[in-house]
C-alpha cells in the first residue's frame, strides 16, 4: 500500500519541480551576471511572493538568479526591491507585464 504524502511533503516536490524548470528555461545562469550556476549557488526567486495563490509554481513568476544577486548583494531582490523591479522592468518586461496582469487577476477573485 501506497504512504499518503503529506500536503507540506508534495508542497515541497512542487517546489523542487518549479526551480527545475524555472533553471531549464533560464540556462541555469544568473539572470543579472549572466554567470552559470552550480549547486548551491543557483537560487530560484520568485517575482511575486510565492505566497500568491496561483502564482508559487507559475515559471513565470520565477527567475535564476546566483546567491549573491539573489539574498545578499545591494542590487538583490532581498536587499533592494525598487532596484529589482526597475532592473525587471529594463531586462524581462515581458515576464514583468505577465507577473502584474496574473496579480491583477488575483485580486479581482479575492
Amino acid at each position: 500500500m501506497a504512504k499518503i504524502k503529506s500536503k507540506k511533503t508534495i508542497e515541497k516536490e512542487m517546489d523542487g519541480i518549479w526551480a527545475k524548470k524555472v533553471f531549464e528555461r533560464d540556462g541555469h545562469k544568473c539572470q543579472v551576471c549572466m554567470k552559470i550556476l552550480e549547486g548551491r549557488n543557483k537560487h530560484p526567486h520568485h517575482v511575486l511572493p510565492r505566497q500568491l495563490k496561483g502564482l508559487r509554481w507559475d515559471v513565470n513568476n520565477g527567475i535564476t538568479l546566483c546567491y549573491y544577486h539573489h539574498k545578499i548583494g545591494i542590487y538583490s531582490p532581498h536587499q533592494n526591491a525598487i532596484w529589482f523591479f526597475g532592473w525587471m522592468n529594463e531586462n524581462k518586461p515581458q515576464q514583468l507585464k505577465y507577473c502584474i496582469e496574473k496579480l491583477k487577476s488575483i485580486k479581482q477573485e479575492i
